[in-house]
């Protein structure tokens, strides 16, 4: 056994280099690193693909670390590339999480709370609502399969055990912040726009009727509108979700794999 491994020790550094890089992407993607998802699954998940991705490198040199201190610097060098690409899908669905927050706010249905596993905290439904059909979207458009890709070219243009670190993770991640938001309000705009109309309404009707109850009014009728607007308008959440969710994971992966600036 201790011949075998002197022999294929390269190898073996190789191997456990690949999967610390696909081990960073399992854990915070949304779509594999979900905690409804079982700890088990997400690592033979990791192992099975650092098993088909090591063959391909299987002659690249790889400088062996003279201590652990050198080790662990690699190691981690390989993690936060694969943080960044699963951190870049995170951070594009959490946009969508704060405007299903904001949506119960403002609807007044705050209160109907569920326990989320991925944030460990109660969210409103509406937030559950929009993370269930985000990630059903972002599967049907192929999504994992991009962000799969955009793994496989980080390890072409930037094989295992590379000394250089890419210098422009944070811009891009930067960037990737600002997409969340422009998801958030375009998938919210629709519902918070009727409800700020109702809320105006409901004003100037109280103005003119004062002896009507405008609380109880106002509660059921922006919960009807509220439903009725956010029914007619998720089928264009399809559209926003595919269009950032192209451009999210284009730029990350120029990022991480080339180096290059988020336009």
């Amino acid at each position: 056994m201790h011949v075998l491994i002197e022999l294929y020790r390269d190898q073996l550094l190789l191997f456990v280099l690949i999967l610390t890089r696909i081990s960073g992407l399992v854990m915070t993607a949304p779509i594999f690193g979900s905690r409804n998802v079982p700890v088990r699954v997400r690592a033979f998940l990791a192992i099975g693909l650092a098993l088909m991705i090591t063959p391909v490198h299987w002659h690249d040199a790889v400088a062996m670390p003279t201590d652990l201190m050198n080790m662990g610097v690699l190691l981690a060098r390989e993690g936060i590339l694969g943080l960044a690409l699963g951190l870049s899908v995170m951070i594009l669905f959490t946009g969508l999480h704060l405007t299903g927050q904001i949506i119960g706010q403002m609807s007044g249905m705050s209160l109907a709370d569920t326990f989320d596993p991925t944030f460990d905290t109660s969210v409103p439904v509406f937030s559950q609502l929009l993370d269930a059909v985000t990630l059903s979207i972002f599967i049907a458009v192929g999504g994992h399969r991009h962000v799969l890709s955009a793994l496989l070219d980080t390890f072409e243009a930037r094989p295992p055990g590379v000394r250089d670190f890419p210098t422009n993770v944070v811009e891009a991640l930067s960037s990737i912040v600002g997409e969340s938001f422009v998801v958030g309000i375009r998938a919210g705009a629709p519902v918070m726009v009727t409800l700020l109309l109702a809320v105006l309404i409901l004003g100037l009707i109280s103005r003119t009727l004062p002896q009507l109850n405008v609380i109880a009014i106002g509660f059921s009728l922006n919960s009807m509108i509220m439903l009725f607007t956010l029914a007619a308008s998720l089928g264009g959440l399809a559209w926003v979700v595919q269009d950032h969710a192209d451009k999210v994971i284009v730029v990350i992966r120029d990022a991480v794999a080339f180096n290059r600036l988020p336009p």
